[in-house]
């Protein structure tokens, strides 16, 4: 008897005709390729709003309006490379957050990738209403794009921004799981407001692992400290942002944060804390929801 084909692992990739959708793309091929993952590029039309070229869609699908939509798809498919799988999809939403969770929900997709706004200084990530609307309602990890600093290349490391809040077995057995997946070493990173926490607690970790994903995801957590695949380190700064400022990142490394102990239903939500560290974090960052059931890479 033939083994049921494995069910596809899919990546929503929010997209617009700007800078900001070109970099989803950008760090969306990087994930795809260390991952294998299809991507699923998605443009949003709102249900009812006036045509503004490359802002917002309307509802009328003929015409020159339904032609910008398919050359605006066409476009984003054609920067994908040819050993990436990646299809278009344009969808009907009242707007175009809840359209990327209809798009992700519908394909089941494990993460939903959207661009940051540009720069401004001193800030690496600018949080605009699509993705502050996602960041307060999604069910599956959004991962955020830094503006002109997308196409990372091979993931080299995960570095997941972790504290002793309800939510962290959620966060820390995303990482693990993802870093296993990937095959990619994993620094677990406690930061701190002064000096005083222990750099070696691998027994707690490994119990949040079990707790999100079961013993077999425990035990890949204790072969990945046994092999020095995985770490646990703190950084302590003046307050949260200095110390977050003060990590040292890698070419091709992802960050992973946590949601806020706000967040329901298993939504993300993210707070004031996360915000603090999307101003300093130079790399690409995946917000994982409290009662996230798959990451980005999960198998």
């Amino acid at each position: 008897m033939s083994q049921p084909a494995a069910t596809p692992r899919r990546l929503v990739v929010g997209y617009i005709a700007t800078d900001r959708g070109r970099d989803a793309i950008a760090l969306a091929i990087s994930l795809a390729r260390s991952a294998g993952i299809e991507l699923i590029v998605s443009i949003v039309r709102p249900e009812s709003s006036t045509f503004t070229a490359g802002n917002s869609i309307p509802q009328d699908g003929t015409g020159i309006v339904s032609q910008q939509l398919e050359d605006w798809l066409d476009e984003a498919l054609a920067l994908v490379p040819d050993d990436v799988t990646a299809r278009g999809v344009i969808h009907t939403s009242s707007n175009e957050s809840k359209g990327l969770m209809e798009v992700a929900e519908t394909e089941g997709a494990l993460g939903i990738v959207i661009g940051a706004r540009a720069t401004t200084l001193m800030r690496s990530f600018r949080i605009g209403t699509v993705a502050t609307s996602l960041l307060h309602s999604s069910t599956v990890p959004v991962v955020l794009a830094p503006a002109g600093n997308s196409d990372i290349g091979p993931v080299s490391r995960i570095t997941t921004l972790f504290g002793a809040r309800p939510g962290a077995a959620a966060l820390i057995g995303a990482a693990v799981q993802s870093a296993a997946a990937l095959d990619v070493d994993l620094r677990l990173l406690s930061l701190i407001e002064n000096d005083g926490l222990g750099e070696d607690d691998t027994v707690e970790i490994q119990e949040f692992a079990e707790e999100y994903g079961g013993a077999v995801l425990a035990g890949r957590a204790a072969e990945m400290f046994e092999s020095g695949r995985a770490v646990v380190k703190s950084q302590a700064g003046a307050d949260i942002e200095d110390a977050a400022a003060n990590v040292d990142f890698q070419p091709g490394e992802i960050a992973f944060i946590g949601s806020s102990r706000l967040g329901r239903g298993g939504r993300v939500f993210i707070g004031a804390r996360a915000r603090r560290l999307l101003r300093v974090l130079p790399v690409p960052v995946v917000v994982v929801p409290r009662r996230a059931i798959s990451t980005v890479s999960s198998k």
